[in-house]
């Protein structure tokens, strides 16, 4: 299965003791500008200052802490900044022993050069049409990502050189991140017609200007996909049993590939 999909703006998934340290420190912080204004009359910039100066321990009178007009304030913001550095060294230990920082930044990595992307293919869907899809178009050098959410299938492709974004199901978001904006075309090749009916509206609505095909497994839908905007419409069925034909009149081309790879 895929893991948890996060917006890919930040180039990667976050993991989850970094969501939580984050939402620590923007909450304190937001505390300590809200108590600092309110309660010492601080203008915002001299509020977010004394902020982290408690958190750091150090009085805004350069003093022992616990001096200021209300000591419990100062109390709860000095004892929440050390839980956040208590949190933040055994996030960090966690995330070290478990191996994670270096998945992270390879996603990271790998997030960053899906967004660089231009004039290229964005495969939705790994699986046997997919995957010959890719193999094909990566033949003659085509730049082109895949949309998964097979991990098995995400690591096999991503060991073979292939760009693979995991995610879930796949919306309008998820094709803006593959960089349907500036993609030379999208290619629907999931097993299910009515995602792909979906997804054909979604891309188009993206970028008229796309090449759309999709693969359609039920032909009485076709003319939904021509009216959805899709440019190349493939059964795969028909297609197979057309290869079939050829082949048994010795009427087939060296490059088709027959049987499973």
């Amino acid at each position: 299965m895929a893991t948890p999909y996060t917006s890919a703006a930040s180039h990667a998934r976050l993991p989850k003791q970094i969501k939580i340290l984050a939402v620590l420190i923007v909450s304190v912080l937001l505390i300590g500008l809200i108590g600092h204004m309110a309660l010492y009359s601080e203008s915002p910039t001299g509020a977010f200052a004394s902020t982290v100066k408690t958190l750091a321990h150090i009085s805004k009178a350069g003093g022992e802490t616990g001096v200021e007009p209300n000591e419990t304030f100062q109390i709860i913001m000095q004892l929440f900044g050390v839980i956040i550095v208590w949190f933040s060294i055994w996030a960090a230990f966690d995330l070290a022993v478990a191996g994670k920082f270096e998945i992270y930044f390879k996603e990271a990595r790998h997030m960053s050069q899906i967004s660089k992307l231009k004039n290229h293919f964005i495969v939705c869907g790994a699986g046997r049409v997919g995957k010959n899809v890719g193999a094909r178009l990566k033949q003659r050098n085509k730049k082109l990502v895949f949309i998964e959410k097979d991990q098995d299938v995400i690591d096999r492709l991503r060991s073979e050189g292939f760009l693979v974004m995991d995610v879930g199901p796949i919306d309008e978001k998820v094709l803006l991140e593959a960089g349907a904006e500036h993609a030379k075309g999208v290619i629907a090749t999931l097993g299910d017609d009515s995602k792909n009916l979906l997804l054909t509206l979604t891309a188009k609505e993206i970028n008229p200007h796309l090449t759309i095909a999709v693969r359609v497994n039920d032909s009485k839908l076709l003319p939904k996909f021509k009216k959805a905007g899709a440019n190349l419409l493939i059964v795969p069925e028909a297609v197979g049993g057309v290869r079939l034909a050829d082949a048994v009149l010795g009427n087939i081309t060296s490059d088709v590939i027959i049987g499973e790879q």
